[in-house]
């Protein structure tokens, strides 16, 4: 059986809603189909140790497994750590890119922001995937020094990369990225606009306001062929809270007629409870 995951982070990605979710978990069944780790008996030693000298299947497991094992908490337990991860880091470059993608993963969740040269090296990769996780663990690093280089990501062009790119900078939270997400809010591709006005929103930037309000249209939503009908409720549901809180009445009108219209009753809740705050 082969080891490839039946799914990438890129084809994931499209879940634009779910970038800290859907790309770190996107090995979960792959953990379970292609063998487990004993992790019952294995530490945050043990998987660093592996992720040394294992064989090549078990190393980018164990990368995974150090992934999940920092955020279960446990790197508390073990002090310095970063300086570890870093040089397993580099030496990943030539290697399996699971590996460095997962320890990108781990260098966010250390929230050591000695980190934050070494992931903005990352968006250099080759490996567009590679460039992917280096923003995510730049989001959970939340450096404001990160922003301008971050930012430039939003002109690239993959739009893979351009809709991480926005999504790290608003997880990252520094006002200095709105001029640029500002710009991304008139991106041809959807996913970026509705990234970049979940990530402006987070600034009470009330310019927001026309983005949030496409991933509440219905039939705008059903325009885009590749969403599923899961991932077009999502999108509804996550634009609510920040449309609500910015559009003030014109937005409360607009929830209330979702919460009463709406053919998804998970949809329909959400607006309910959106236009009660």
């Amino acid at each position: 059986m082969s080891d490839i995951p039946k799914e990438s982070p890129r084809s994931i990605l499209f879940q634009f809603v779910f970038f800290p979710l859907g790309i770190v978990v996107v090995a979960v069944g792959v953990f379970y189909l292609f063998g487990r780790l004993a992790t019952s008996e294995q530490n945050v030693p043990d998987y660093l140790n592996q992720i040394k000298a294992g064989s090549s299947h078990e190393r980018w497991q164990a990368a995974y497994q150090l992934s999940k094992s920092i955020e279960r908490g446990e790197a508390k337990k073990y002090p310095a750590l970063e300086p570890q991860v870093e040089a397993l880091y580099k030496s990943s470059k030539q290697d399996d890119p699971r590996i460095r993608r997962y320890l990108s993963v781990v260098l966010g969740r250390l929230r050591d922001r000695r980190a934050t040269p070494l992931l903005l090296e990352g968006l250099h990769d080759a490996d567009i995937e590679n460039r992917i996780y280096a923003l995510l663990g730049l989001g959970e690093l939340r450096d404001p020094s990160s922003v301008p280089q971050v930012a430039v990501l939003l002109g690239d062009s993959e739009k893979d990369i351009r809709k991480t790119a926005a999504y790290a900078l608003g997880e990252i939270g520094d006002a200095s990225a709105v001029p640029p997400l500002l710009k991304a809010l008139d991106d041809a591709e959807p996913e970026v606009r509705y990234n970049a006005a979940l990530a402006v929103s987070r600034f009470n930037d009330p310019r927001a306001l026309p983005a949030l309000h496409e991933m509440l249209d219905r039939t705008r939503l059903d325009r885009l062929s590749r969403m599923s009908e899961e991932q077009k409720e999502d999108a509804m549901i996550m634009a609510m809270a920040p449309y609500a809180r910015l559009g003030g009445r014109e937005a409360s009108a607009d929830l209330q007629r979702i919460a009463a219209s709406d053919k998804s009753l998970r949809v329909r809740a959400a607006a309910k409870s959106a236009a009660m705050r």
